[in-house]
This record gives structure tokens, sequence and C-alpha cells, in this order.
């Protein structure tokens, strides 16, 4: 938890501003398009962080209640003081209490490669919630440099949609995304600069940082892979059972 409540503060515009957080969240647009007519009323993130995703969760989905939860009191505090709206609430949640109750879409982005019983929160999420998960992850070859913003895996293509699927969901759509862009190249510039722990990256962002930021987000919208080949895992689930 050290590593979280030492560096939120600090991650804040990287994860608002950032091109992989810029382009995860046009990815998680893409899956909300296809069920923001369907009546989804109440919204849980699980693993928030400081807020930003969970915030613009609440933006396409005006008329949902949003809850965003994480045990790290920093990430937590950075969240209620920087992102507001009316229907959308922070709670700093040691043990993701907020799962004994229903949602009808429960969402949890970039978590599972830091959390040692992957499928122990998974499964929780799933039973908690009545219509929709939606999940991202990194996969394929893991850095050295994500060991330093706390991942402790990556995951294999298609496994975590079987684990979905034997516990009730069926895939609406998923996104394997970021060759070439994305993947190799932005990940492996990220282990040599050892991304999120240097001064380009953590802070207040600057012009210089806003101006390489949209440029590198617009390599990836634009010049990336969106469902194949691709190390960036975006996921809607809905259940089938």
């Amino acid at each position: 938890m050290l590593i979280y409540d030492k560096n939120w503060d600090q991650w804040s515009d990287m994860k608002e501003i950032g091109p992989a957080s810029c382009w995860l969240r046009y990815l998680i647009y893409e899956h909300i398009k296809g069920i923001e007519a369907l009546g989804v009323k109440s919204i849980l993130d699980v693993g928030c962080g400081q807020g930003c995703n969970t915030y613009y969760l609440a933006k396409y989905l005006p008329k949902a209640n949003v809850i965003g939860i994480d045990f790290s009191d920093t990430g937590i505090k950075t969240a209620q003081q920087r992102y507001h709206s009316p229907n959308l609430k922070f709670y700093a949640d040691l043990t993701s209490s907020k799962l004994t109750s229903s949602f009808d879409l429960i969402t949890c982005f970039e978590v599972l490669e830091h959390v040692d019983d992957w499928q122990g929160l998974l499964g929780r999420i799933a039973s908690a919630s009545t219509s929709y998960v939606m999940l991202s992850f990194p996969v394929g070859r893991m850095r050295p440099f994500e060991v330093n913003v706390g991942h402790v895996r990556n995951f294999k293509v298609g496994e975590v949609e079987n684990f979905m699927s034997e516990n009730g969901f069926e895939q609406i759509s998923i996104f394997y995304a970021g060759f070439p862009f994305y993947n190799p190249l932005y990940r492996d510039i990220c282990n040599i600069t050892n991304a999120a722990n240097n001064s380009f990256t953590k802070g207040e962002y600057g012009s210089s940082q806003r101006i390489v930021s949209s440029l590198i987000y617009l390599s990836f919208r634009y010049g990336s892979t969106k469902r194949r080949f691709g190390d960036q895992f975006c996921g809607l689930f809905r259940r089938s059972n």
C-alpha cells in the first residue's frame, strides 16, 4: 500500500493527461457507448485510485449513481479534492466491502495486475454485478519498470475471458489494443525512462508535458490496433445466467 499512498497525489496529472491514460478512457468510452441506453443505474469502480476514470464514468453516464472505492487513503483524498459531480462519491474501502452490495455495472481498471489474488477479487466482482463488468489490464511481456508502479503480473491472452466465462459472464466487446505504438515502442520507452517515477511524468504537467502527451495519445488512437495484437486489454462482459 505504501507505494500508492506515497505517489497518488504525484500521479494525478499523469492519470488524467498522460497518453496511456487518455487512450484507455477512449477505449472505455467505446464500450460505454454500447450500454449507455440499457438502463445502467448503479456503478462501482473498484480500485479507483485518484478517481479520474471514475469521474469520467459519472460524466459518460450522468443518470447512474457512481461510487469509486480504493484501499489507499491518499488516492481517495486526492479523488475527493479533485473530482466532483452530483452522481459521484468516493470511499476508502480497505477490504472492498462495497462488493457485498449489488451494482448494474462494476468496473476495475488497471487493478488486477496489482493484486496477488486476482481470481479472488474478480470472483467477488462477478458475484456483485447484476448485469455488466468492465475490465482493463496489461498483457504480454512484463517490463522491469512495472514493478516500480506495483505490478505483480501481466496477463495472458484469454486468461481473464476464460475466468469470466466460468463465472457466468459472456463477452460483449473485447479490445487488445496498442500495436505498434503502445507496444512495443511506448512500453519499452517507459522501461528505459522508468515511467511514473521521473520528473517528466510525475507532478503537475506544464505545456511541454501536455503537448508530448497529446501527440503520443494521437499515435495510440489513430496509429495503433484496437481489437488485436495489442498489450492493452479493455473488455466489457455481460451476465449470462
